[in-house]
C-alpha cells in the first residue's frame, strides 16, 4: 500500500512528460497517493497506540511521551534535511519558490496549520497534518483519561472510541463551516492541518477495529475490500463540480473508501523472494516523498530543451530513487537505529 501510494504522487507529479498529444494519460483520474499514506499511517500508529493502552489500560505521560520521541526520530530528520536543502536551492534560484516572513512556520509546522503557506516545500503540508496529528491524539487520549478519573468513568475502550470520533467529526464540521465556492479546493481544504487529520483518523479507526474486534475484521475482508475498491473508483471515475461535496465529504468519503481496504490488505502474506522491489519501494518511499520535488523541478529546469519529456521521465525516476536510495541508507536507517536503543524503548 505505501509503494503503490508512493509511485502515484511520482506519477500525479511527471505524468505530463510521458502524455499522449491529446493529454489522455495526465487526465486519468487515480486515488491520491497522499490519502493512501494518510489512511495507512493512522492505522499503523493507531495499532502501536492501541497496544500500549490495552497492556497499560491507560496511556500515561511518560508512555506517551516516548512514543512522541520515537515518532519524531523517525518523521523530524528527514524533514528538517530536506526543508534546510530546500532553502538552500531556492537561495540559489535552482528550484521555484520565494521565502519570506512566514519561513520560520515550517520549522514547527505551522505552513498549513489552518490557512495555507503556499511560498515553498509544497509537500511538507502532508508532513504538517500527519505530525500535529501524532501530537493531538495521544494527547486528547492522555487529557480524557485524566477527566475521566473525575467525571465521566468510560473504560479504556469507550476513551479511546470517543477521541476517534472527535478526529472524524471535528475536521468535517470545520469543512462545513468553511465550504465556499471561492475558496481554492486545493489550498484551503485539501492541505490544511485543520480540514484532513480525519483521513488518517480512518485509518486509525480501522486499528480499533483491528484490536477491539479481530474476528469480524478478519471475516469480512473479501466485501469490504471490494466495496471499498468501489467506492474509490467511483468518486474518482464520477466528477462533479458541486464544491460543496468536493470541499466537506469528499475527503471523509475517500478516508472511509481507502480503510475499507486493509481487512485484506493486513491479511495477505507476501513471499519475499518475488516481492522485494515492492518491500524495498515502500522502505525508502518517505525519502522519495521529499527527494521527488526538487529533483524534479532541477530537471526540467536544466535539462528542459536538452532532453525529451520521455528522457526525462526516466531521468526524474531514476535519479529520485538512486537519491532515496542513499538517503535512506546513510542517514535515514542510522537514525532509526538510535531510535531503537534501549533508552527508547518503552519500559
Amino acid at each position: 500500500m505505501r509503494a503503490v501510494a508512493i509511485l502515484l504522487v511520482l506519477f500525479a507529479h511527471s505524468s505530463h512528460l510521458i502524455d499522449a498529444p491529446n493529454g489522455y494519460i495526465s487526465s486519468i483520474n487515480l486515488p491520491d497517493g497522499v490519502d493512501l499514506f494518510f489512511v495507512l499511517s493512522g492505522y499503523l500508529i493507531g495499532k502501536i497506540i492501541l497496544d500500549l493502552v490495552q497492556d497499560r489500560q491507560n496511556l500515561d505521560f511518560k508512555t506517551g511521551l516516548n512514543f512522541l520521541i520515537r515518532r519524531w526520530l523517525r518523521t523530524l530528520p528527514n524533514y528538517y534535511l530536506f526543508l534546510i536543502i530546500n532553502i538552500v536551492l531556492i537561495s540559489f534560484s535552482l528550484i521555484p519558490g520565494f521565502l519570506n516572513q512566514y519561513t520560520p512556520a515550517y520549522f514547527v509546522f505551522m505552513q498549513n496549520f489552518h490557512i495555507p503557506g503556499d511560498f515553498f516545500f509544497w509537500e511538507s503540508w502532508s508532513l504538517a497534518v500527519e505530525e500535529w496529528f501524532y501530537l493531538l491524539f495521544p494527547l486528547c487520549i492522555y487529557t480524557l483519561y485524566k477527566l475521566n478519573k473525575s467525571f465521566f468513568k468510560f473504560t479504556t475502550k469507550r476513551i479511546v472510541f470517543v477521541v476517534i470520533l472527535i478526529f472524524i467529526l471535528l475536521p468535517l464540521m470545520y469543512r462545513f463551516l468553511q465550504s465556499s465556492p471561492e475558496l481554492d479546493w486545493d489550498l484551503y481544504f485539501r492541505k490544511l492541518v485543520l480540514t484532513r487529520m480525519d483521513t488518517i483518523a480512518f485509518g486509525l479507526l480501522g486499528a480499533y477495529i483491528h484490536t477491539y474486534y479481530g474476528e469480524q475484521w478478519n471475516k469480512s475482508k473479501n466485501w469490504t475490500f471490494l466495496l471499498g475498491l468501489s467506492l474509490l473508483t467511483a468518486i474518482n471515475v464520477f466528477e462533479t463540480t458541486n464544491y460543496i461535496y468536493l470541499q466537506t465529504v469528499y475527503f471523509s468519503i475517500t478516508g472511509i473508501s481507502i480503510a475499507l481496504l486493509l481487512p485484506k490488505l493486513s491479511n495477505l502474506t507476501l513471499k519475499k523472494a518475488k516481492f522485494q522491489p515492492i518491500q524495498y519501494l515502500s522502505k525508502i518511499s518517505y525519502s522519495i516523498y521529499l527527494v521527488q520535488l526538487p529533483v524534479f523541478h532541477i530537471l526540467t529546469h536544466q535539462a528542459h530543451g536538452r532532453l525529451s519529456d520521455s528522457e526525462l521521465f526516466i531521468l526524474f525516476i531514476l535519479i529520485t530513487i538512486f537519491f532515496s536510495a542513499m538517503i535512506y541508507h546513510f542517514y535515514e536507517k542510522p537514525i532509526m537505529k538510535l531510535r531503537d536503543r534501549a533508552f527508547f524503548t518503552i519500559t
